[in-house]
């Protein structure tokens, strides 16, 4: 072993000792009283051969314990171990991710619904959810197909798809309806999908006002229930002469109409709790018992009910309805909004308002609260504990109320739009549609043509 000096081969340096064992340069120095001696190494951890560098690889060593503030010692000494203590975090994170891979889009739907801490919601609600989730995954496909794992879905990601559905028309409580569920959906699958920060947290609502649907007059029913032909006609007249939700009577099933007895037994999928009894009038009998008794099984409407249930799909069959009406004469925007104004449409007449015409004709037959509330559905816990509606009730409510209703024929014309015939190009999607449903195709492809040319008419 050699040691330096100052003047031919040892030298005595400020803080410690350089010396020379071997080919390799070593450092020998004191902290409180006690020695340590440590091997001199370059940047890449190679031994220092060569004085020059040893020098400077001693002072590099030496630095931290050369601070005369013990604070910053102190501060430094921390921050080396935070250090060090992120490295590890950053290899456990490495590790796990191999491990336990982050959730993919592909399992993503089955995960969330076997999660036992996620909102316990109702057949209906789930569907929806459903829905929304999968109208997200084939834009994410159509758009981001490098993005397989829902930790790969950012902030950025959130914002371009929230734009997206502001350009797809949505009205402001569909928006708000896709944006919370898909901010629930990331909330509760946070440990699978191994992210941070919830995507869709800074995703603002739209603003919703409330929109009342105006009743419609009787003139107004007679002309859109003549005009309207086979299941259009009969899914108007349940809204006109029960009073039953768009969705209700889009997916009402055999088992729940009792011809013999006159009345409907339907839990309503807004609400729950008990089913409903509501009378049908002979004018709605009278149109169901044309389904043969062997065709009275499962849904009223297969079709309907195929696409309301698709909460994707639901908005054709509104659309069928807003166009019915405006055939009919029937303004269904409040004036001055939708197009031709640089206004939001805002929606005055639709299916609703056939409920509110339901109950407003009982209304005026003098049925009282108690029982309207019954008959609606709507939710009052007082009048669903004193109020109890018999069959022979229900019925006979029904038939007085709408008693003579359709015997006057329908006026030729009715409020503020002319009847307009289909135009040349409405025509041919028409016939378009109608070669694509019967046409030799496989039904993903007829599927596909289904949902490009109806969203058309």
């Amino acid at each position: 072993m050699k040691e330096i000096d100052s003047g031919a081969k040892s030298k005595k340096l400020s803080r410690g000792y350089l010396f020379q064992r071997g080919k390799n340069y070593y450092v020998r120095f004191k902290i409180k009283g006690k020695q340590f001696c440590k091997v001199l190494q370059d940047d890449k951890g190679e031994p220092v051969t060569e004085y020059r560098k040893a020098e400077k690889a001693k002072e590099k060593l030496l630095a931290p314990y050369s601070l005369r503030d013990k604070q910053d010692l102190t501060e430094q000494i921390l921050a080396s171990i935070k250090s060090d203590d992120e490295k590890i975090l950053v290899a456990a994170k490495e590790a796990d991710n191999i491990l336990n891979p982050a959730l993919t889009f592909s399992k993503a739907w089955e995960t969330y619904l076997n999660n036992q801490k996620r909102p316990q919601s109702g057949d209906r609600t789930l569907k929806d959810y459903e829905g929304y989730f999968n109208k997200f995954y084939t834009w994410i496909k159509e758009n981001k197909p490098a993005l397989l794992r829902l930790k790969d879905i950012t902030e950025e990601t959130a914002s371009e798809y929230s734009i997206y559905l502001k350009r797809s028309k949505l009205s402001a409580g569909s928006f708000n309806k896709n944006r919370d569920f898909l901010k629930i959906f990331f909330h509760y699958l946070k440990d699978k999908t191994k992210i941070e920060l919830n995507p869709f947290e800074g995703i603002t609502r739209i603003k919703d006002e409330p929109k009342s649907r105006r009743e419609l007059t009787q003139d107004e029913i007679k002309v859109i229930l003549e005009r309207a032909e086979g299941d259009l006609k009969l899914l108007l007249g349940l809204g006109v002469f029960t009073g039953l939700r768009f969705g209700d009577c889009c997916t009402l099933q055999w088992h729940e109409i009792n011809l013999a007895e006159g009345v409907i037994r339907r839990i309503a999928n807004k609400t729950g709790g008990k089913a409903l009894t509501i009378g049908i009038t002979d004018i709605l009998l009278n149109k169901l018992r044309e389904t043969p008794t062997r065709d009275r099984k499962g849904y009223l409407f297969p079709a309907l009910a195929e696409k309301y249930n698709d909460v994707n799909k639901r908005p054709m069959i509104t659309r069928v309805i807003q166009e019915h009406f405006k055939a009919c004469g029937i303004r269904t925007q409040k004036e001055g909004t939708g197009e031709g104004s640089k206004k939001r449409a805002v929606l005055e007449v639709g299916f609703h308002s056939l409920r509110h015409s339901y109950i407003s004709i009982l209304a005026k037959q003098g049925i009282s609260q108690n029982v309207l509330v019954k008959l609606a559905g709507h939710s009052s816990k007082m009048s669903e504990h004193y109020t109890h509606i018999q069959p022979e009730e229900a019925h006979a409510i029904s038939q007085n109320a709408f008693k003579g209703f359709l015997i006057s024929p329908a006026p030729a014309t009715i409020t503020v739009q002319p009847i307009t015939e289909p135009t040349e190009a409405e025509k041919r999607i028409v016939k378009a549609l109608e070669y694509v449903r019967t046409a030799g195709i496989t039904e993903a492809d007829k599927q596909n043509l289904l949902n490009i040319l109806e969203p058309v008419i």
